[in-house]
């Protein structure tokens, strides 16, 4: 008797329906992504508690003839892979032929659908089982309804979460096939309550403002960079405006939207030291690439993407966004009108980067470029810490501490990234502080030690690399032993910032102490000389700007 049998088609369905639907906002990606395939201009998705009731998504497409509409129905059936060839140039978003028959599955499905020179037609299906079909009245275009979602596989029902999470996830792929599709217009409803459209006009900046609400696209940064036939769009929210979750990083690849690690962790490290540890940015990349270049086919739901030299991409990611934030001047917002409720004043706040900084740079003519740091003058010192300073514009603040902080991590970050082959043989052996388990670590990497001029004998540090300070010796120990506990590989880039960090906050200028106005001209002229003078390396500003319009308001002056 044979044991393996061939599963019929409405079981293979309901298995399918668990890989590509799992909750309402996959039926709702699923079925936008199909009506961006069929070339819609507008697309309206109506919601009725949450998906769980009905879930209606029009389009103006191309439309079905009376064939096409019943074998969208059939299980691997699709109008976009004809031969193996194209498995390998796949532009469109749906491609597998199991969305529509895995949702018809576990639900109750109305296909409407006219192409322009045909005549309408209806299909319905319950529960993976055909209903009838019958012509009907409609525009070119397709509308399709489902209802009751699970009502045949209560099962299914526990992996539901709370309405609020539902709506939110619903809301959210919403958002992110409309930033990917800036030529649609389209439009959501929630229990017929419009939440939330665009209009289609390929307007990045405009559609953003639509989808995170008024306001994010002021001091937003824009960049357009090309490498290896690659095109790379990005759209950088200021770092005023920060999350707690990556959430809000969105990476598109030939109009997809895709969850990558490495490339969001990408984004992240571009806005290193623009931002607060443990806060995310805001920030679109998109990115046009042959599709022969990645493979979109390794997940039901088409998710992950897997690229070729995706550490390469991930790399120039990186420094387009770093290059973009570092060119820009930006703005804050003003912390004395957000508490007073009146958002439209705003306050600069100046930020820097990372490079040396040599006294006979300190009278440097700056004439001939934009400065980043406006002229002003020097007023006095409030609560030990903060320099005032004051020009035409109004009175700036500056936070000794995090200024002198960011002039010596860039002093330090350019130095240690440019570290020679040579080694400075120390005349006292230099005692490894680490445990045991650690030194098992130093033994087995211990070649990879040798290759960046550590030379460790008899569990002591006898040579170490010239750009290495001996009171540093421990802390860069400490981080090479992490990086090759976790990675088995010992990255220059990360412990160059480590200890750059580090090395500056230790040595810098404290709060409540006190320096001369020879002191403070020395410290404005080397922040000038910073590539980003806005942030301290742990993303703090360094400078706050109040206007004269500012100060007057809150003397009551002005209304």
């Amino acid at each position: 008797m044979s044991v393996i049998k061939q599963m019929d088609n409405r079981l293979a369905n309901m298995i399918a329906a668990g890989e590509v639907v799992d909750r309402p906002s996959s039926i709702v990606k699923e079925l936008i992504e199909n009506a961006i395939d069929a070339q819609a201009k507008e697309i309206i998705v109506e919601i009725y508690e949450v998906g769980m009731k009905k879930i209606i998504v029009s389009d103006n497409g191309s439309g079905m003839d009376f064939s096409d509409a019943h074998l969208a129905f059939e299980r691997h059936a699709t109008s976009k892979i004809a031969s193996e060839k194209d498995l390998n140039h796949i532009y469109t978003l749906g491609f597998r032929g199991e969305a529509l028959a895995a949702i018809a599955a576990v639900s109750k499905v109305s296909l409407k659908t006219k192409m322009e020179d045909s005549k309408a037609i209806e299909v319905i299906y319950h529960g993976g089982h055909f209903i009838k079909d019958n012509q009907t009245s409609l525009n070119t275009g397709t509308i399709i309804t489902v209802e009751d979602l699970f009502y045949n596989t209560p099962a299914r029902f526990k992996y539901i979460k709370s309405e609020q999470a539902e709506r939110y996830a619903i809301i959210d792929i919403f958002d992110r096939l409309a930033l990917a599709n800036p030529k649609v217009r389209f439009k959501l409803f929630m229990d017929e309550k419009l939440v939330k459209q665009t209009y289609g006009k390929d307007d990045f900046f405009q559609l953003i403002d639509q989808i995170y609400g008024s306001k994010i696209t002021n001091d937003m940064i824009k960049f357009d960079q090309k490498f290896q036939n690659i095109e790379i769009k990005g759209y950088l929210v200021s770092p005023k405006i920060t999350r707690s979750r990556k959430k809000d990083i969105s990476i598109f690849v030939n109009h997809r939207y895709i969850k990558n690690y490495k490339l969001i962790q990408a984004v992240v490290d571009g806005y290193h030291s623009f931002l607060m540890t443990n806060k995310y940015p805001i920030a679109l990349i998109h990115l046009s690439m042959d599709p022969q270049l990645l493979d979109v086919n390794v997940h039901p739901q088409k998710y992950e993407v897997k690229f070729v030299n995706e550490l390469i991409l991930a790399f120039q990611i990186e420094h387009f966004i770093r290059e973009a934030l570092e060119k820009k001047t930006h703005t804050i917002s003003d912390r004395y009108q957000e508490i007073k409720k009146v958002p439209q004043e705003t306050y600069e706040v100046f930020h820097l980067d990372f490079e040396d900084v040599k006294e006979e740079d300190e009278h440097k003519d700056y004439d001939n470029k934009e400065a980043k740091i406006p002229s002003f003058d020097y007023i006095g010192i409030f609560a030990g810490t903060y320099l005032l300073f004051q020009n035409h514009e109004g009175l700036f603040l500056v936070d000794q501490h995090a200024a002198q902080e960011r002039i010596r991590y860039e002093h330090y970050f350019e130095r240690l990234g440019n570290p020679n082959s040579q080694i400075r043989q120390l005349l006292i052996p230099h005692d490894l502080n680490v445990t045991s388990s650690d030194l098992e670590v130093i033994n087995q990497y211990i070649d990879q030690f040798k290759r960046y001029q550590f030379i460790i004998k008899d569990n002591q540090i006898i040579g170490l690399p010239t750009w290495l300070r001996e009171q540093e010796i421990d802390k860069a120990i400490e981080e090479i032993i992490s990086q090759l506990s976790e990675k088995e590989t010992i990255d220059l880039k990360i412990l160059r910032d480590h200890l750059a960090k580090d090395i500056s906050c230790k040595g810098s200028i404290k709060a409540n102490h006190h320096i001369n106005k020879q002191e403070v001209d020395i410290l404005m002229s080397d922040l000038r000389l910073c590539k980003n003078p806005y942030y301290c390396p742990h993303g703090r500003p360094t400078i706050i700007k109040l206007t004269h319009y500012d100060v007057e308001r809150m003397f009551k002056r002005v209304i």
